[in-house]
């Protein structure tokens, strides 16, 4: 403590003189008169504070007058206390902390009471010591962390342990400190790697040789035996997978490969390899496929040839061609089972609707241009027949008089103009009877559309279709419904109680206002909500809908049909009119005839219908009570760009291969992504479909079905919809 500082705390001195009236500087002897704080010839301090009550005491006094305190043994704690620091200053600096002994030893020699002058004459004298000594280990150090760098950049780690492992760690830099770590790192890893090594020769495992060889040439890249033994391993290994790839063992043989050092990969292990890959990416193709395709037969020829004849391969493709020549499982699908009925995620068996049952077909012909894609076409019709579970469309609503003078037709066209094109269907009625097809047309774009095609180009590919379509019909006389995307859609679904029609649409017009995020007037609507139901059925309540689009949207879009020449009835999204094909197409196993009224369980026959369009999948799902339905952007086009990303192709020719991978160069690599997609694809509907189950707990999955373009894609139906 200074001298000065002991004055500042003091406050007041004290009046009361000494007998003789002089006080007697400790420090050099000069007497000075009463009153003063500070010496007159030296500046010394003539008072501090004392250490029990802090009140003004001579330096030279030994007990305080105010409390009694022992001021000798108050200085010689101080004292001790700083010894104790300079003790602490010389452990710090035999540790190499320079830093920290250099603070201590400051903190000592800054005392300026004459009393403490031994002890910081032995501080200073510390000091000057542990300087030099400071100033040799820096030096050292110095020199040793440059060589250490040098040592490490030409990857010399035992050097760099050598030149610095003895170093304190005090007096290494971060970067030496790392590299330090960083070099004993890499020779523990060295020496595992050598024993491994040698454990593995012993024991003749040429696979975990070369691993091992491949990272002690990381290690290791100028050492040249190591280089050497990894040629020769890599040579054993590349002709035990020539052996397992000529007994037909693919996986085997791939696994092998994968272990073959890189400085022996070369020509004929690339060869190899891609044969092995190849080979092996087919004969993987058939495991949990529902169906007896076509496409499986072509996997399974080119399985067979690039195999040199495989027994497993020509006994894949002895079944698939008897399969595909066998009874379907029912009239709606589009192909035979492969194996036993292929079981859905989703609920029930899985399957591909193609020809429906709801409408009575003369002839497949039509549908079999563009299997499972004129669903919403007929759904569309249906509707204009006066079919299905959502009366209520997007087009402008007709006057009282128009619509009481509006004579039920008993035929329909239903228009789904989608992404990649138009198709349409006739549905008629005669009588009481079934809906019949009679007509179905299809037209294809030259460039599908997506959400970057400009608007201009949007509306000239629609009328183009139209035109085309009204040119080879003539429907003047026929309504029309036609479709919009789903994309432009808003759906929310709620759950009303089991109330009265107008309680219902006061609590539903609530729900809207709440849940629309666009204000209502400048929106077009489609409601629904489910009848009252039975008092067994209550717990359901009411389910309902709300579905919603711009305004704007609706009358340009419908500015732009009428342009091209088309007179359009009634206009619907893509999925209510998805949702009306499903109400139809499988009444009968949603309202099956009771027989009775007892156990009337809570659970309903559901089914659900996944529709993968160009652009858009749609995924419902209905029961006799109750509806849902969803979309996303993501559907066969997406596929498409996909192959032709890897395969440096058309569209038309990536349109071909995405259901035909056996004419691909190399389908365990070009196929890869739309692989990756498809498993994308069925994360994100479990995680949605999970939700879905949680909200709608009357919903019983008894059928799964798929259609759609984009279904056909090879590995489609086994990768979103299979159970695993």
């Amino acid at each position: 403590m200074s001298g000065s500082s002991f004055v500042d705390q003091a406050g007041t001195i004290p009046t009361h003189p000494q007998k003789s009236d002089v006080i007697v500087c400790g420090a050099c002897g000069n007497p000075n008169a009463s009153g003063g704080q500070f010496c007159a010839d030296c500046g010394h301090s003539l008072y501090e504070p004392c250490a029990e009550c802090t009140k003004p005491v001579l330096l030279s006094q030994s007990f305080c007058g105010k409390c009694g305190c022992d001021l000798v043994a108050a200085l010689g704690k101080r004292k001790s206390d700083l010894e104790s620091k300079i003790a602490d200053a010389i452990d710090a600096a035999k540790e190499r902390d320079f830093e920290r002994s250099q603070g201590l030893l400051a903190l000592v020699t800054r005392q300026t009471d004459y009393r403490l002058k031994d002890v910081v004459a032995k501080a200073k004298t510390a000091q000057q010591k542990i300087d030099l000594v400071a100033e040799q280990e820096c030096e050292s150090a110095s020199d040793r962390i440059a060589a250490a760098q040098q040592a490490y950049q030409a990857g010399d780690s035992a050097r760099v342990v050598d030149l610095l492992g003895s170093l304190p760690p005090k007096l290494l830099t971060p970067e030496a400190s790392g590299n330090l770590e960083r070099s004993k790192a890499r020779l523990e890893q060295l020496e595992r790697a050598q024993a491994s090594l040698q454990e593995a020769f012993q024991k003749r495992d040429w696979a975990s040789s070369g691993v091992i060889l491949e990272r002690l040439m990381e290690l290791q890249p100028d050492d040249e035996s190591v280089a050497k033994l990894a040629l020769k391993v890599g040579k054993k290994l590349i002709s035990k997978a020539t052996g397992l790839r000529e007994t037909h063992k693919y996986r085997a043989a791939s696994e092998l490969l994968q272990c073959v050092p890189s400085n022996a990969r070369g020509e004929a292990f690339d060869q190899l390899s891609d044969v092995v890959d190849q080979i092996g990416w087919f004969a993987n193709q058939f495991s949990a496929e529902p169906f007896a395709t076509a496409t499986l037969g072509r996997l399974a020829k080119q399985w067979a040839e690039k195999s040199g004849g495989d027994p497993r391969a020509i006994k894949t493709l002895s079944r698939i061609s008897s399969r595909i020549k066998g009874p379907k499982s029912s009239s709606r699908e589009l192909f035979a089972p492969l194996e036993a009925k292929s079981v859905s995620w989703v609920g029930g068996p899985v399957g591909m609707l193609a020809f429906p049952e709801g409408v009575d077909i003369v002839d497949n012909g039509p549908l079999q241009s563009a299997p499972g894609q004129f669903n919403v076409a007929i759904g569309l019709a249906l509707q204009g027949l006066g079919h299905g579970r959502i009366t209520e469309d997007f087009s402008p609503k007709k006057g009282l008089l128009q619509r009481l003078g509006r004579k039920k037709s008993n035929r329909c066209w239903g228009l789904d103009l989608g992404t990649s094109g138009l198709k349409a269907v006739c549905l008629e009625t005669v009588e009481n009877e079934r809906p019949r097809l009679v007509e179905c047309y299809k037209f294809a774009f030259n460039t599908p559309l997506t959400r970057t095609t400009t608007d201009a180009n949007l509306n000239d590919a629609i009328r183009e279709a139209v035109e085309g379509f009204l040119e080879r019909h003539d429907v003047e006389s026929t309504p029309v419904w036609v479709s919009f995307p789903a994309r432009e859609l808003v759906s929310r679904f709620v759950r009303l109680p089991p109330v009265a029609d107008k309680q219902a649409k006061t609590l539903f017009e609530k729900e809207v206002e709440s849940r629309i995020p666009l204000p209502l007037d400048e929106v077009v609507r489609v409601n629904w909500v489910a009848p009252l139901p039975s008092e067994e059925l209550t717990s359901t309540g009411r389910p309902a809908f709300v579905s919603a689009a711009k305004q704007q949207f609706v009358d340009r879009y419908l500015e732009n049909l009428t342009e091209a020449g088309l007179t359009v009835s009634g206009l619907q999204a893509t999925p209510i009119a998805l949702l009306n094909f499903a109400s139809v197409e499988f009444d009968p196993l949603l309202n099956p005839d009771q027989e009775d009224d007892e156990d009337v369980e809570s659970k309903l026959p559901t089914v659900a219908l996944v529709d993968c369009g160009a652009e858009m999948t749609i995924v419902l799902m209905i029961s006799s009570a109750s509806c849902w339905f969803w979309s996303f952007e993501s559907g066969g086009n997406e596929f498409t760009r996909l192959v032709c990303r890897g395969t440096k192709l058309t569209h038309s020719e990536g349109e071909k291969l995405k259901r035909n991978p056996a004419a691909m160069e190399h389908p365990q690599v070009q196929f890869e992504t739309v692989e990756q997609r498809m498993e994308e694809m069925h994360g994100r509907l479990r995680k949605v479909i999970a939700d879905v189950a949680d909200q709608h707990a009357e919903f019983d999955v008894q059928q799964t079905w798929c259609c759609g373009g984009g279904t056909l894609t090879h590995g489609w139906v086994k990768r979103i919809l299979c159970e695993k």
